[in-house]
């Protein structure tokens, strides 16, 4: 009997070690549980070395520009100083957001809405004294600026780009000769998380977009 017990939980470790490595390679229910944080290996998860903000900026009818967020009767702060649509990282909520401000200001007719993705390096949150004491360069906060989506003023989608930390690590391979040899030469598997949408399916969604219901 303990023979029994000894390979079924030897079995029931293996198999959990094997849907873990499975799930986190092809991104199979990776996140659909908080229990998939014990079979995936994510060391560091969701880590990064950028902070990221986002501002979602409407473009009226005479050309001027419109923050939505945050929006004029204030925001949440779940935690620190950041706003609660800046946890949007994946910026799935980006539509119901613009939808729901425009809904309960007034303005003039909108024709587009922007998504600007604000990214900066972490070591720049350090404070002044802990921040020269580690690096010899001053202190000067740089911010890099990225178009991530284009919506309609109902929140349908237009166009929609990688995230910052996507764009670097597409550039990367764009960018490297041999990779880009082997792309060309050798069959390769990718994700569509990574990859950005062509012109032809940004032009379908536009026409999506404008189409009346």
């Amino acid at each position: 009997m303990r023979r029994w017990i000894a390979c079924g939980v030897i079995g029931s470790y293996l198999f959990a070690l094997a849907f873990g490595l499975f799930s986190h390679a092809v991104g199979y229910k990776s996140t659909s549980h908080v229990g998939m944080y014990f079979l995936i290996w994510d060391m560091y998860c969701g880590w990064c070395g950028y902070e990221i903000r986002h501002h979602v900026i409407a473009e009226g009818e005479s050309g001027q520009f419109y923050e939505l967020t945050p929006p004029p009767w204030g925001e949440f702060v779940p935690f620190g100083s950041a706003e609660r649509h800046h946890y949007d990282g994946s910026a799935s909520f980006t539509d119901q957001i613009t939808a729901h401000v425009l809904a309960h200001t007034e303005h003039e007719p909108i024709m587009d809405v922007l998504l600007i993705e604000e990214a900066w390096s972490k070591k720049y949150n350090l404070p002044d004294a802990l921040y020269l004491s580690r690096y010899e360069e001053p202190k000067v906060k740089r911010s890099y600026y990225h178009t991530r989506l284009q919506l309609t003023p109902e929140g349908l989608l237009r166009d929609r780009q990688l995230d910052w930390t996507g764009l670097l690590a597409n550039r990367a391979v764009v960018d490297n000769p041999r990779l880009q040899k082997n792309l060309l030469e050798q069959p390769f598997l990718m994700s569509n998380s990574f990859a950005a949408p062509s012109s032809a399916t940004r032009g379908k969604q536009t026409a999506a977009a404008k189409s009346p219901e």
